[in-house]
């Protein structure tokens, strides 16, 4: 079976903001274009939401409800973007999706973090697909401290 990348990625401790039995939340430090951008991933191998266990849908509905209640809390978001895109995955076989969740939060306001800006310029629209505003280890550890402060 072709390896996932998303398993890799999973025995990397870097830029985790917490973790449950069955998920974890890591911030996309490449990409902070919407402030809070993270990804939701199961951490066994699943490649189907169908395969998820009752389980791991309850204990995902308490991860939704914690992440989103920090984010907002700290830095005001307003709404949040949550897309299951496994495309990737099914572009060369053999297929081995992984179930991850990219999560965007959505600001009606300017938002800043250390010295970083952070403007949401289409909210209250789709967000862009294409963005991509990394940011410094030092930027990325105060947004994870930040939101882990919430938790």
């Amino acid at each position: 079976m072709k390896k996932c990348e998303v398993c890799e990625v999973l025995t990397i401790d870097q830029d985790v903001i917490f973790e449950t039995k069955f998920w974890r939340v890591s911030l996309d430090r490449s990409d902070q274009y919407y402030l809070g951008r993270s990804f939701v991933t199961v951490k066994r191998h699943t490649g189907d939401l169908a395969e998820l266990t009752s389980t791991e849908w309850l204990d995902l509905q308490e991860v939704i409800s914690k992440y989103e209640t920090a984010v907002r809390s700290v830095f005001g978001a307003i709404v949040f973007n949550w897309s299951c895109l496994t495309n990737n995955a099914f572009q060369t076989k053999p297929y081995n999706p992984h179930i991850h969740w990219h999560v965007r939060p959505r600001y009606d306001k300017v938002v800043e973090v250390g010295s970083q800006v952070f403007t949401d310029n289409e909210f209250g629209h789709h967000y862009a697909r294409s963005t991509s505003l990394g940011v410094s280890g030092d930027v990325a550890a105060a947004i994870i401290k930040k939101i882990k402060g919430n938790l």
